[in-house]
């Protein structure tokens, strides 16, 4: 997973797409442009967990790699 990288961004098309999608609900253009940098953090965060761990891991181990790095290094 490290050798990929994400195409694009999180934007607020995506979050109003993904609000809409998976949780049927309606979010706002103003709502979802606050909530992309957010979405975008949190994603960032949890790929490079996930490549600090291995598939055979304690799932335990995700959340304490995730929280040991605190403010993980974008993946460009």
């Amino acid at each position: 997973m490290g050798t990929k990288k994400r195409r694009t961004r999180v934007s607020a098309e995506l979050v109003e797409s993904i609000a809409l999608t998976l949780r049927h609900t309606v979010v706002t253009a103003a709502r979802a442009e606050a909530m992309a940098p957010g979405v975008e953090r949190l994603t960032e965060a949890v790929l490079a967990a996930a490549d600090e761990t291995d598939f055979n891991d304690e799932p335990a181990r995700f959340a304490s790699v995730l929280a040991a790095l605190k403010h993980p290094k974008p993946r460009r």
